[in-house]
């Protein structure tokens, strides 16, 4: 006889199911922590997309209110340029007046200058007869043309050193 007693056959079946029963239900367990990490880790992702999701929220205003501020600041822009050019031209044409005034005085001078050269020159005396003084010694030295009481020539010149 051998030494291990013979069981009737139901016995060992059902010890054989009571093993494998263990088994499962311990490799139940380790399922049941992993899903359980799963979980965990699941929770953890929601957060993270609820935040990812917030944040692009905030990214799409922020881009939204640039572009309207964008808009706003370029028209402004814009409008100052446009004013600035409108002045920048009437200054143009202002200088150009300048320069044309300033031309006309300046061949005005240039024709008084050269008439009162000519009315400087010494006169040709007679040779015979008697003596006369002349003309231009009895008047003073020509002062200087003015307009208003205000002498033109430095003002002139200021006019010329501008250009």
């Amino acid at each position: 006889m051998s030494m291990i007693p013979e069981l009737p056959f139901d016995v060992m079946l059902e010890a054989i199911v009571c093993v494998l029963l263990l088994a499962t239900i311990g490799y139940c367990a380790v399922i049941d922590r992993r899903l359980r990490a799963m979980r965990a880790g699941q929770d953890g992702l929601r957060v993270l997309v609820h935040d990812l999701n917030t944040a692009t929220e905030r990214a799409a205003t922020a881009i939204h209110r640039l572009k309207e501020t964008n808009d706003v600041t370029g028209r402004e822009l814009g409008e100052r340029v446009a004013r600035a050019r409108a002045l920048a031209d009437e200054l143009g044409m202002m200088v150009e007046s300048g320069n044309g005034i300033a031309d006309r005085l300046a061949s005005i001078d240039m024709r008084r200058v050269a008439r009162t050269a000519a009315s400087q020159q010494p006169q040709p005396q007679p040779v015979a007869g008697p003596r006369q003084a002349p003309a231009q010694a009895s008047r003073p030295a020509a002062a200087p043309q003015t307009r208003g009481g205000l002498d033109m020539h430095p003002l002139l010149d200021a006019l010329k050193r501008a250009r």
